[in-house]
């Protein structure tokens, strides 16, 4: 296997890119994967030669797909001597998420990929289904971003990016590259960020959903499920949302996660309950704006662009309308559902 030895070193003076070829002794195959995939190295290709094995990796984010699609050509990877990666037993488990049946974790998760602090979840939905970016060439764009946007240098293991099926994927990043932000205002900000790196390099709408600071991988379960949860919700609720955290829309989540004929019955005895006038569309903006920010009519007035007396004389044409006043809370709750089932 000499040849490799040659090859791969001709690939990294020709490309100037992360490649290496390991000699190892057979029980020696798993404990070396392991620690070089922890550093952010994916095996290329495997091979056998009396009584040792040769091992090419890469970096793996900073291989563009099409140089690594070249790497074919020189080598043959031996599927049946390579057992899958942990990267790939991860990505496997965070896959059934979506596309089904769930998928059990990877045994050992926890201490096979230590997470030596918290990280964030950032779940990327794309918002048409006919789109045709990659979510690889999309991985190209990240870490050159937080490279440039922070003081923190991201390694290729701290960037794990999971293409979970066409519509999604899950970006998992340690705090310390967002500056150690936990604070929710903080977290929204970087989501936002994120959005507008998305929109404008990978040219495609996108919805991102952060979480709130994850403590360990077998966390992921819980966070992604409500993540995912969350994307539905608003979906069906709030579709113009483009930026949100998983602590957030709470009522969306529960209306979505109730059975349809559940769903039906509330909206039955809702309808049933009050007698609704038809609402126009600035009406509806101000409910709306006014429920996100908490029933504080401050809040909502700055977000609107409104003098807050002119926001107060709306409200008090709503309760005029609908015999309920917004700024109430039981009312509030109220008019907010009866505005989320009317939609379903």
């Amino acid at each position: 296997m000499g040849k490799w030895m040659k090859e791969v070193e001709q690939i990294r003076q020709a490309t100037n890119l992360p490649i290496v070829c390991l000699k190892v002794l057979e029980q020696e195959i798993s404990q070396t994967r392991q620690e070089w995939e922890q550093k952010g190295w994916e095996l290329v290709s495997l091979a056998s030669e009396h009584d040792a094995v040769y091992l090419v990796l890469i970096e793996a984010i900073q291989w563009p797909a099409s140089a690594r699609s070249l790497l074919s050509l020189f080598f043959s990877r031996s599927a049946e001597k390579a057992p899958p990666t942990l990267h790939e037993q991860i990505a496997v488990w965070l896959k059934s998420f979506v596309t089904g049946p769930r998928q059990a974790p990877p045994e050992r998760l926890d201490a096979l990929w230590p997470w030596k602090e918290e990280r964030l979840s950032f779940l990327i939905e794309r918002n048409r289904t006919e789109g045709t970016g990659t979510w690889e060439t999309l991985q190209s764009c990240l870490h050159p971003f937080f490279r440039e946007t922070t003081a923190y240098m991201p390694t290729a293991a701290s960037l794990a990016f999971f293409p979970l099926s066409h519509a999604y994927s899950v970006l998992l990043l340690p705090i310390s590259i967002l500056e150690g932000a936990k604070e929710r205002t903080d977290l929204l900000e970087w989501a936002s960020g994120l959005y507008d790196l998305i929109s404008t390099e990978w040219m495609e709408p996108v919805r991102i959903i952060v979480s709130t600071p994850v403590a360990a991988p077998s966390s992921l379960e819980k966070t992604l499920t409500g993540q995912l949860l969350l994307s539905r919700a608003l979906q069906q609720y709030q579709a113009q949302v483009m930026v949100a955290g998983d602590w957030m829309y709470p009522l969306e989540r529960w209306a979505v996660s109730l059975p349809q004929e559940v769903a039906q019955a509330i909206a039955r005895e809702l309808a049933a309950l009050m007698s609704m006038p038809q609402l126009s569309a600035e009406q509806l903006e101000t409910l709306e704006t006014l429920f996100v920010k908490q029933l504080n009519v401050s809040e909502t007035a700055r977000q609107l662009f409104l003098h807050r007396n002119t926001l107060l004389y709306r409200l008090d044409k709503l309760t005029e309308q609908t015999g309920l006043d917004p700024r109430q809370f039981a009312d509030a709750v109220l008019l907010q559902l009866y505005l989320l089932f009317r939609q379903s």
